[in-house]
């Protein structure tokens, strides 16, 4: 899945007018595959987790109607920046929208569906043969890792198999890992939040769910579900990219950064420092911060080397196909860091305007929009399509600095 590209000449590269009818170096299948088994499995498990979660959510409604709707509101504002972040690091933009979709969906319908009635049943056993406490103590972190890690990597494998040369880059997986986690995530604050109304001892709908805004979503959001299951993509994407390394270096690889996962989510279950912070709001924080930066960095590392491996992979692609006369070294270098991208921006703004600024938004996506189509269909007449866009863009541009 993972493809190399050899610097070609000058001569042989797509500049302004060029047209080179050559065909693609591989397809890009879709999300819609009725022929494979891998789809029709998860439409199975998606559609029984949808008709589970909604009926859990309609009982709810019956008793807190307004807590239910108001916490719908709620985790749905909070997830759009997530969504939005985790679709702009997709620089070759190879997911469309169904793919995002459907790996929400999955997390949290079909993995959350899955995990209710095993993480209870793990929860029983242990109540059984070790003992109430014990499970009081200890139960989430030996269920909650196992059962959930397991169902939400689960997705992104049948996710891969359904669209299997759409996952080129090790960045491309692990964005759809986070994307599953956040389903995930999302859907068991809301379940939270519905159930802690309808236990709530007083008739007020609204506190219930602002208090699991400020515990599951302020406090704990940023090192959650996410980016758990992006840190066991990440040996998911590695394996399935990486078909010239040894199969048990790719093994070993998957296994470790499921193992890291897994760890990171039994750390923050464990009752491990709960006494650090004392008691109250500000107790709660001090753990949240103790617990969580220490996860937060090394998912920041795994993060990084993905990127930096999907910069390379989109530089390398730009030098195959592209001529300096519709992107420049300096752009090339640009494109590959979503920062440099923004800052960039910022100093056109800065000097032009905000119109400016917005023209070279255009650019620079018109830009790697034309990396992709090379990527998916060489440089034929995509390409010049493409091509022609960013001349265009360029011309604006231009004419709003000069």
């Amino acid at each position: 899945m993972s493809t190399t590209h050899e610097p070609r000449t000058a001569r042989h590269r797509l500049g302004v007018g060029s047209l080179i009818d050559e065909q693609a170096p591989l397809g890009v299948d879709g999300f819609f595959q009725p022929r494979r088994a891998a789809f029709w499995l998860f439409l199975f498990f998606l559609a029984n987790g949808l008709f589970s979660m909604l009926s859990n959510f309609y009982a709810g409604y019956r008793v807190v109607p307004t807590a239910v709707l108001l916490a719908t509101l709620v985790w749905t504002l909070y997830a759009l920046p997530f969504l939005l972040f985790f679709r702009s690091l997709d620089l070759f933009e190879q997911h469309p929208p169904l793919g995002f979709a459907m790996a929400f969906a999955w997390g949290g319908f079909a993995a959350c569906y899955l995990a209710i009635p095993v993480n209870t049943a793990v929860q029983s056993l242990s109540s059984k043969l070790i003992g109430p406490q014990f499970t009081a103590d200890w139960g989430p972190a030996l269920a909650g890792p196992i059962n959930e890690e397991i169902l939400k990597v689960l997705g992104v494998i049948l996710l891969i198999m359904i669209a299997r040369t759409q996952f080129r880059t090790i960045l491309s997986v692990v964005v759809l890992g986070a994307m599953i986690g956040l389903g995930f995530q999302i859907v068991e604050n809301l379940l939270y939040s519905v159930n802690t109304a309808i236990q709530f001892p007083y008739t007020n709908q609204v506190a219930p769910v602002g208090l699991m805004l400020l515990v599951r979503g302020i406090f704990s959001g940023i090192w959650s579900h996410a980016l758990y299951t992006s840190v066991a993509a990440f040996g998911i994407g590695y394996f399935f990219t990486r078909r010239h390394k040894p199969l048990i270096q790719r093994t070993a690889i998957a296994m470790g950064s499921f193992a890291l996962a897994w760890s990171m989510h039994f750390f923050w279950n464990s009752p491990w420092l709960h006494d650090i912070g004392g008691g109250g709001v500000g107790g709660i924080l001090v753990l949240s911060l103790v617990k969580g930066i220490p996860v937060l960095a090394l998912g920041y590392l795994l993060w990084r080397y993905a990127g930096q491996e999907e910069g390379s992979q989109l530089r390398a692609v730009a030098d195959h196909y592209i001529d300096d006369d519709l992107m420049t070294p300096e752009e090339r270098d640009s494109l590959t860091s979503l920062r440099d991208r923004c800052t960039l921006r910022k100093h056109m703004k800065k000097a032009h305007g905000r119109k400016a600024a917005r023209a070279l938004h255009r650019l620079q996506r018109a830009q790697l929009r034309m990396i992709r189509v090379c990527e998916e269909k060489g440089a034929g007449f995509p390409a010049a399509r493409a091509a022609q866009d960013i001349t265009a863009l360029r011309t604006d541009l231009v004419a709003m600095t000069s």
